[in-house]
C-alpha cells in the first residue's frame, strides 16, 4: 500500500512546540498569550498582527522544526510499516525556504523515520498548498493528515486518516475517519490490508493532471 503521510501535527507535535515559543516570544513584545485553541493560523491563535506572526516565524521556526518532537509511537509504527508499505511525505513545508528542507531532513535522520520519499511545497504560500496532485502522482492509497481544509479536498479523490484537534472539529465528511493516535491508525491500516478495500473518492482519475505544486526528493 502508498501511504501518503503529513508532517506537522501528523508525525510531530508541531502546534505544541510553536506555542511554547510563542509564549516567550509574547512576553517580549507584550502580545496576547491565551491561545483560542479552535483556530488553526497563528495569528487567529493569539490574534498577533500579521508582521508580528512573519517575524515571529522568521526568528523561531528553523528551531522549531529542529526540537520538535514526535508523536508517541509515529517512530516505531512508519518503520513496522516500511518493510511492506511505501511510505511517501507530503509536507506543506517549503522547499525553497532558507535552512527548511536541510532542517526537514536532519530531523527525519536523527529521529530515524523511515520514509521512502520526501515531497516538499514548492509555491510560496506558506499555510496551504493543495496535496492532490502529490497524492495521485504517487499512486497514494490513503492520506494520513491534520489539516481539515487538506483532508476536504484530498477526501475527493481517497480515503483521509484526520489526526483529531480542537481546531479541525467541525470537519464531518465521507471519506474522512478522525483517529486519536497513532495506534488507532495502525489498526485501521491493518484492517485495509486485511480487507484489501479501498474507497476511492467520487472525483478518483489517473494522476498528473493538476498543475505540479510539490517536488520530490
Amino acid at each position: 500500500m502508498r501511504i501518503g503521510i503529513d508532517i506537522d501535527n501528523t508525525i510531530t507535535r508541531t502546534s505544541e512546540i510553536i506555542l511554547k515559543y510563542a509564549q516567550c516570544f509574547g512576553r517580549e513584545n507584550h502580545l496576547n498569550l491565551v491561545p483560542n485553541r479552535q483556530a488553526y493560523l497563528l495569528e487567529d491563535v493569539l490574534g498577533w498582527p500579521g508582521p508580528e506572526v512573519e517575524r515571529f516565524f522568521a526568528r523561531s521556526l528553523l528551531d522549531i522544526y529542529t526540537h520538535v518532537k514526535p508523536q508517541p509511537m509515529a517512530v516505531e509504527i512508519m518503520r513496522e510499516w516500511s518493510s511492506r508499505h511505501n511510505l511517501v511525505l507530503i509536507t506543506s513545508r517549503q522547499k525553497y525556504s532558507p535552512g527548511i528542507e536541510q532542517a526537514t531532513r536532519e530531523w527525519l535522520g536523527r529521529h530515524r523515520v523511515v520514509y521512502h520519499k520526501l515531497i516538499m511545497n514548492t509555491t510560496s504560500n506558506f499555510h496551504y498548498s493543495s496535496k492532490v496532485d502529490a497524492c495521485l502522482d504517487n499512486g497514494v492509497e490513503i492520506m494520513l493528515e491534520d489539516h481539515h481544509d487538506q483532508a476536504l479536498e484530498l477526501s475527493r479523490w481517497l480515503p483521509v486518516l484526520l489526526f483529531s484537534y480542537p481546531y479541525n472539529q467541525h470537519l464531518q465528511v465521507s471519506n474522512v475517519k478522525r483517529v486519536k493516535d497513532w495506534l488507532e491508525v495502525k489498526n485501521i491500516v491493518q484492517n485495509l490490508e486485511e480487507s484489501c478495500q479501498f474507497r476511492k473518492g467520487p472525483d478518483a482519475r489517473s494522476p498528473g493532471l493538476l498543475p505540479g505544486r510539490y517536488e520530490e526528493g
